[in-house]
């Protein structure tokens, strides 16, 4: 009997490259987004993209949990990339102005990315810093 596969998920990255370069290197793991929300199962494929400027990379979903904003770790939020919970706050307050602290958020972890954008920089970063200077557009990755 034929088993059905769960389609693969996305999740919607800013248009930065900080952040993005952040997620090729491995330094960004997390995302925080506001509500409970299912279909993020652990071990499913993750694609991580961005509408605005194309960018995509796959990963595998490692961990989720339900919580209340305020009790987001510490650990979980220098994973997003914030170096606190203020930077963090100041940052979905751009997408999401109407969240406080005792709103319910889901916090998806990630590993494993991959793809053709992954392969690239990390030939880049190979050859040296120099070259990264003139690489193609940062947007790129």
């Amino acid at each position: 009997m034929a088993t059905f596969k769960r389609p693969l998920v996305a999740l919607l990255v800013s248009p930065g490259w900080e952040q993005r370069r952040a997620i090729l290197e491995g330094r960004v793991t997390v995302s925080i987004r506001p509500g409970y929300r299912d279909g993020y199962d652990v071990g499913r494929p993750l694609m991580l993209c961005c509408q605005i400027d194309p960018w995509c990379v796959m990963a595998d979903i490692t961990f989720v949990r339900h919580c209340l904003l305020a009790e987001v770790t510490a650990k979980e939020i220098l994973d997003q990339g914030f170096d606190g919970r203020a930077k963090l706050m100041n940052f979905m307050l751009k997408f999401y102005p109407d969240l406080t602290e005792n709103d319910g958020v889901t916090v998806i972890n990630w590993g494993n990315v991959r793809g053709k954008l992954v392969e690239d920089w990390n030939k880049l970063r190979k050859i040296g810093p120099s070259v990264l200077q003139d690489s193609p557009r940062e947007s790129s990755f």
